[in-house]
């Protein structure tokens, strides 16, 4: 799966350079852009799997719901499974609290996010490159200047974002932010924090990061399929088959799949150990982690199993009162 996302970063810097399209190569053209991708979202009447599984302990009751970061307006609102344990909850965790006004220092955003030397991202590009970036920065109404000193995945992450809200995927309607919003007296966790996302994604060579960037580059009908299968998953609750979509790195070199296993499994590793902490300390608690996290055989419920916490998966048809 090559859609990026991650928490909101706005920086205000000035840079050289500039990207001019002049003509798009066939698969991004304005002409050959797809329509907003239509969802099969299956028989409603039949009872589904969903990204949830509770968890009860001597100390805690938890929900642990995998979690899409940008959602559709059209997919509201969430199952009633989802509403009624929030419900119920005292804590709500989150891998990042996105609500948070704190940004980090100028110093550090420029040591560990900006290209050095006061060099620009078209510097790193190649004439493909170039172009395929000029085309979508222009169909996405993406000023350069935005992202033009940014370390290229970085530049990657906001290029995707900026792909999924021209789609309606906006993280506005993501689940974080629809619970977040209404926290209401919950105790608010992090999983992490933002500075560990943001120099996670910054730290692979700039070979990975070209990489990462090529993926934020494809053309429509690709990045509208992907999307598709991504969601498609999602509503099935077939979190085997999304653990399968994140995890198809064949094609990529060594190095990438060595960023991606840090990226996806060791992380997973530290979400597991915060969330057996929360079963050990009284409350109910609401977690949200990505959905990608979850499936697999290296996925956060595996790894809750094979530590002794045996979740229940919750189902469509399933009651869970308020």
């Amino acid at each position: 799966m090559r859609i990026w996302s991650g928490i909101t970063l706005f920086l205000l810097i000035q840079c050289a350079g500039s990207v001019r399209a002049d003509d798009c190569p066939p698969d991004l053209r304005q002409a050959n852009r797809p329509a907003n991708p239509d969802l099969d979202l299956g028989r409603r009447d039949q009872p589904l799997p969903l990204f949830m599984w509770r968890y009860r302990s001597l100390a805690a009751e938890l929900y642990l719901v995998g979690s899409v970061h940008a959602l559709n307006v059209t997919l509201r609102p969430l199952p009633d499974q989802l509403e009624n344990a929030f419900e119920q909850s005292t804590h709500l965790a989150v891998e990042v609290d996105v609500t948070k006004t704190s940004v980090p220092a100028p110093a550090w955003v420029s040591k560990h996010l900006l290209l050095p030397n006061n060099s620009g991202l078209t510097s790193l590009l190649d004439e493909t490159r170039r172009d395929r970036l000029a085309c979508i920065l222009e169909q996405m109404s993406i000023d350069y200047v935005s992202i033009g000193r940014l370390k290229p995945a970085l530049a990657a992450m906001q290029i995707s974002r900026a792909r999924l809200s021209n789609l309606g995927y906006q993280a506005k309607w993501g689940m974080e932010q629809q619970f977040l919003h209404r926290v209401g007296h919950r105790e608010v966790l992090e999983l992490e924090s933002p500075e560990e996302q943001l120099l996670l994604i910054a730290s692979p060579t700039l070979e990975v990061q070209l990489e990462m960037f090529d993926e934020s580059l494809i053309g429509h009908n690709e990045f509208n399929a992907e999307l598709i299968s991504l969601m498609s998953a999602w509503l099935a609750g077939d979190d085997e088959a999304l653990a399968q979509l994140f995890g198809d790195r064949g094609r990529h070199s060594s190095e990438y799949r060595e960023f991606q296993y840090r990226l996806v499994n060791q992380r997973n590793v530290g979400f597991a150990q915060k969330i057996e902490t929360f079963l050990a300390s009284p409350g109910t608690y609401f977690v949200l982690v990505g959905a990608a996290h979850l499936g697999g055989s290296d996925g956060v419920v595996r790894l809750l199993d094979a530590r002794g916490h045996k979740g229940h998966r919750v189902f469509s048809g399933d009651r869970i009162d308020p």
